[in-house]
């Protein structure tokens, strides 16, 4: 039973509920988190629950009371550069930052099958809602909550006010996390590594073959990489890991050395992005 979570602490947290219902028949189960209703939809063969926190969804640590197969985080994205942006991650903390909720050095448990199917639908509903002005991507590894029991996916609208109150866009976001809810597709499964914090040579694999990603490790925290943050990388992931990806020009000849060691190191197979694009 996958749980859908919005917040009520951001602008774009209570678009997106609302949206949830007014474009699903969620109804009331009678239950309450937070003094807030809990919400319920029924699938042919899956039951879909929303519910609402008061918390900023990044520090959502407190969800391991409900039991789920999935937890689907709909929510705001905020960037410096402001650019109105459809997105999709796991969650984690790969150094001993914690800035952004969660626990410093631990990942959330990622699902890939659902990081996939979100950006699938992201790009759809840019097509079909006519949200031309808005990017579509997947970010990197990130941000709490990572002591979840469940897989963690992330589906985000950003990076304004603007957007944050953007029906359009918010729906978008409901559709994908909708379509992750209910699907049971599930793929060849790999990490990745390399490249910047939105992933483009990441975006490119999902969206022209077979394959998902459950965790990115950016350039930005190779400096600090360890092999025991790249195994639980593997442990955290959902689906069993096939293969690391390297997007090997989006990191420097220091951090292949030590990469390439440790992978080695870990049994793990591996291979550069474009060489799965070339296939």
């Amino acid at each position: 039973m996958p749980i859908i979570v919005t917040s009520s602490a951001s602008i774009a947290g209570r678009t997106l509920h609302t949206q949830f219902i007014e474009h699903y028949s969620f109804e009331k189960t009678g239950e309450y988190f937070e003094n807030n209703p809990i919400y319920e939809y029924q699938t042919q063969d899956r039951l879909i629950k929303l519910l609402i926190t008061s918390r900023k969804i990044i520090e959502a640590d407190h969800l391991n009371e409900f039991t789920t197969d999935l937890f689907i985080f709909a929510s705001k994205h905020e960037s410096a550069a402001k650019v109105p942006a459809l997105l999709t991650h796991s969650t984690g903390n790969w150094t001993m930052e914690a800035k952004f909720g969660g626990h410093p050095n631990e990942l959330g448990i990622a699902p890939a099958f659902a990081i996939k199917e979100a950006l699938l639908e992201l790009h759809n509903q840019k097509t079909r809602l006519d949200l031309e002005q808005y990017d579509v991507s997947l970010e990197v590894s990130h941000h709490g909550p990572t002591n979840l029991n469940a897989p963690i996916v992330f589906i985000e609208v950003g990076s304004t006010p603007d957007q944050w109150s953007d029906k359009k866009a918010a729906e978008a976001v409901v559709n994908a996390a909708m379509r992750v809810a209910s699907t049971k597709k599930r793929y060849k499964t790999v990490i990745g590594i390399g490249g910047g914090h939105y992933a483009p040579e990441f975006n490119h694999l999902l969206l022209k073959t077979e394959y998902a990603i459950s965790h990115i490790a950016p350039k930005y925290v190779l400096d600090t990489i360890s092999e025991s943050m790249i195994k639980q990388a593997i442990e955290r992931s959902f689906e069993k890991i096939e293969l690391c990806v390297l997007d090997w020009k989006g990191m420097k000849s220091h951090h292949k050395e030590v990469l390439l060691q440790i992978l080695e190191e870990l049994h793990l197979p591996f291979t550069k992005v474009r060489k799965l694009l070339r296939a």
